[in-house]
């Protein structure tokens, strides 16, 4: 009896357990685990903490364009290009909003500040330069934080043409807001 007891506490079920297997293992990944991280294309470094023989995990990827730059799928002039128009897209205030607000609701919806204004027309003259067609693998990457090989799937049907096509985007891009070019 108290073998079958073991095994059952050993084996365990829900999140609560992997949580503590993983803090018993001495990561901090949670339930997907150091291979799942590493599989889904995460650069994980290991690193020591302040407790003896405890190392924590660090991922180092938090998006699809930091995977492409650690990848070197993408020059830093690139990324560059890319995070300003995250930046600018997501302090015009044109980002969904996670939380909601249980006030009173006047108005359909809120009135732009002029700096927000300013920034949404930064946002649509960069997307208006690189053209049409570069514009949509930028959204789907740049914005909607989506592998470039689904936006390649979708468009053109080959999912290996979404890395070319972005970093044209990319060029483009850098170049209407005058990023400098890097050294050859």
């Amino acid at each position: 009896m108290a073998k079958k007891r073991r095994k059952t506490a050993a084996r365990g079920t829900g999140s609560r357990n992997a949580a503590q297997a993983a803090l018993r293992a001495g990561t901090d990944l949670g339930a997907l685990g150091l291979a799942g991280r590493k599989e889904k294309g995460d650069l994980i470094e290991m690193e020591e903490t302040i407790d003896a023989g405890v190392r924590r995990a660090r991922i180092r990827t938090q998006s699809v364009l930091d995977r492409y730059l650690a990848r070197a799928q993408i020059t830093r002039r690139q990324f560059d290009a890319a995070e300003r128009l995250h930046g600018t897209w997501r302090a015009s205030g044109s980002a969904q909003t996670v939380v909601a607000s249980y006030g009173l609701r006047v108005g359909g919806g809120g009135d732009l500040t002029q700096r927000q204004a300013a920034l949404r027309s930064d946002v649509t003259s960069a997307l208006l330069a690189v053209g049409n067609r570069l514009a949509s693998v930028l959204v789907h990457v740049c914005l909607c934080d989506e592998p470039a090989g689904t936006w390649g799937e979708r468009q053109r049907g080959k999912a290996a043409d979404g890395i070319p096509v972005l970093r044209l985007a990319l060029d483009s891009l850098a170049d209407h807001w005058g990023l400098p070019q890097e050294p050859l």
